[in-house]
């Protein structure tokens, strides 16, 4: 529009200045820069630096008015130039300042951030302690139970190669302590089940002493059992010396291992053979050992009494006993059926070789004299009766350290 105007030489008023602005978008800017532009085509184009005089009706006297407008214009333009360019640098000034303080502000954020996440993280990383400082009990029932639950699951992974060996080379191929944790996983793993999928917490010692208390309660029906068969074999030539053993559980007492060795051809014959044991005794032997609850119970029994059998063999092939430590030792003897809590270790001892004695000696026809051997062993051993009678008794089975050196 200013390359016409100029062009015409048509006078610009002050409708025409406004209509230039307009048509610029009001951008100052773009208004100089169309002016620059069109002085250097100027310079440029000949023909454009002394246009063609247009004959004017008004003669020459009007030309003057032309360049007086035209100086005006100029002068008027640069004017308004100048102050548009100094509110662009005012502006941007501005904004750089917003800019300078929107960085500020940014930086000021992210370190408040950073510092709120740190103190978070060190709380959270403490939170333990104040926890334990707070709520002592509940944290050492968190640490016990998750201590537990690791133990188990490493439980789960040897199980679970025994079983593959077992089903490669067969069940006498295992040791004593692979014997021991192919018995017991199966329970184990049924009963935590639900403490797993719950969170009951029951820990893993208070767990075992919980299940053994459960094991006790059913060793008097058990000999009470024992006790309501002895009148069915009274022409039986080891009548009397049954009686006599009976007697002396009912007394307090324990019958030798010589007296066991022999009445043990009583249990060959009904009705104190496996299969003639009525439901009820067949029950509550099944819960004595904590053995498998099926449909099968007396099925469940027969592999019981041989796994124990097992280990009692892997026993000797480690050399006995006495090459036992003293945890392997209070494992034993809680798996047969005698509380070890605080038990010298000769004692432990001296109790597992009269069972292993009973063990290697008896046969595949004497399984039910085997299985009640923690009757006839344990059922009046004071330990036991503590923790039926004489309220809690919490399992030691942490080893000691000359235990720790040996593995």
């Amino acid at each position: 529009m200013t390359l016409v105007l100029r062009l015409m030489r048509v006078p610009l008023n002050a409708h025409h200045e406004n209509t230039l602005r307009r048509s610029c978008l009001g951008n100052a800017l773009r208004l100089h820069a169309t002016t620059s532009k069109y002085a250097e085509t100027e310079k440029q184009i000949p023909g454009l630096t002394n246009p063609p005089q247009i004959p004017s009706a008004t003669g020459p006297e009007a030309e003057s008015p032309k360049r007086v407008l035209k100086s005006g214009f100029e002068k008027h333009e640069i004017k308004n130039l100048s102050i548009t360019e100094k509110e662009v640098e005012l502006s941007l000034k501005s904004s750089l300042d917003n800019v300078t303080k929107i960085r500020g502000a940014s930086k000021v954020s992210d370190n408040v951030r950073g510092y709120v996440f740190t103190r978070y993280f060190d709380y959270v990383r403490g939170y333990d302690k104040l926890l334990e400082k707070n709520f002592p009990s509940a944290m050492k029932v968190y640490r016990v139970f998750f201590e537990g639950v690791k133990e188990f699951f490493a439980d789960m992974k040897r199980y679970l190669k025994i079983t593959r060996i077992v089903s490669f080379k067969g069940i006498k191929s295992l040791n004593r302590q692979e014997l021991e944790l192919y018995m017991k996983m199966p329970r184990d793993m049924f009963k935590m089940a639900p403490t797993l999928i719950f969170s009951a917490l029951p820990m893993k010692l208070e767990f075992q002493h919980m299940e053994f208390h459960n094991r006790l309660t059913y060793y008097l029906p058990v000999f009470r059992c024992l006790q309501e068969k002895l009148r069915y074999i009274e022409k039986h030539p080891k009548h009397k010396q049954l009686s006599i053993i009976l007697g002396q559980l009912g007394s307090g007492t324990h019958p030798t291992v010589e007296q066991l060795m022999d009445v043990k051809s009583i249990f060959t014959e009904p009705p104190y053979n496996l299969v003639s044991l009525n439901r009820k005794h067949i029950r509550m032997l099944v819960k004595m050992h904590q053995a498998s609850r099926g449909i099968f119970k007396r099925h469940s029994l027969y592999e019981h009494a041989f796994l124990l059998h097992y280990m009692d063999q892997a026993i000797c092939r480690e050399g006995d006993v006495h090459n036992m430590n003293e945890k392997a030792l209070r494992n034993a003897c809680l798996i047969r059926g005698l509380n070890p809590s605080n038990l010298p270790k000769e004692e432990m001892i001296s109790w597992l070789r009269d069972w292993i004695k009973v063990s290697t000696t008896v046969k595949e026809d004497h399984l039910t004299m085997f299985l009640h051997l923690p009757i006839f062993l344990a059922y009046n051993h004071p330990n036991n009766w503590r923790v039926v009678y004489g309220g809690d008794q919490a399992f030691d089975t942490t080893p000691s350290p000359e235990d720790e050196g040996k593995h």
